[in-house]
């Protein structure tokens, strides 16, 4: 997962250099709102875009919304019953770290039981997340470019959240952050390392949930 593009303004705003203090969210009535400069939403709807592609294998018009249930069925042992007749794709344990760390696997010492959960929940989550990851980007969009504040439903914060988790998630693995000593070895390193202008927006990502969070509370 990479940035869109780190040119000097956003750098310098993400990295605390310009003077310009990063927006927290702030609570209006049952709306979250805060304001986004234009590279700011360039930025994270590159980095979610990024994310759908990554769950989706390139493909989201197949991960929608998870299918619902035939119309009056209620009864989950008939629903898993269904599930059982259906023929084993389970998928397999991905490659890519990041992947790794958004689909972790459920049950390390017993591969059965991990493949079976594997089976049952994966496609769901990932069509779970593909829908909330496109909420994130059609309220993107209505910031036409960061003219417009960013207004988020406070019914879709969960979405917000969730997806800014995974794309954190999806940065640090491809950071190299397994924990929180390397969090902070991270956090440490000069500005003209390669790695700084991403670990700034790791940084950046923590800030955003942070004060979200703290938006919903009050």
């Amino acid at each position: 997962m990479s940035a869109a593009r780190s040119n000097t303004a956003l750098r310098a705003r993400i990295q605390g250099e310009s003077g310009k203090a990063l927006q927290r969210f702030k609570r209006k009535g049952g709306v979250i709102v805060t304001s986004l400069s234009a590279d700011e939403v360039e930025l994270l709807t590159s980095l979610v875009g990024q994310l759908v592609e990554m769950v989706s294998g390139g493909q989201p018009e197949q991960f929608g919304r998870p299918e619902p249930s035939p119309a009056g069925e209620t009864d989950p042992f008939v629903q898993w019953a269904r599930e059982l007749e259906q023929p084993d794709d389970t998928p397999e344990v991905p490659d890519d770290p990041a992947l790794q760390r958004l689909f972790p696997t459920a049950y390390p010492a017993d591969a059965e039981a991990a493949a079976d959960f594997r089976r049952f929940t994966e496609r769901d989550l990932r069509a779970t997340k593909v829908t909330e990851a496109t909420t994130v980007l059609r309220r993107l969009a209505e910031t036409e470019q960061g003219r417009n504040q960013l207004r988020i439903p406070a019914d879709e914060s969960d979405a917000w959240l969730r997806t800014l988790t995974g794309v954190r998630l999806a940065v640090a693995a491809r950071l190299g952050i397994t924990d929180a000593a390397a969090a902070e070895e991270l956090a440490a390193i000069a500005p003209h390392d390669p790695r700084a202008f991403m670990a700034s927006v790791y940084e950046w990502l923590g800030f955003a949930q942070e004060t979200l969070i703290m938006a919903l509370e009050r």
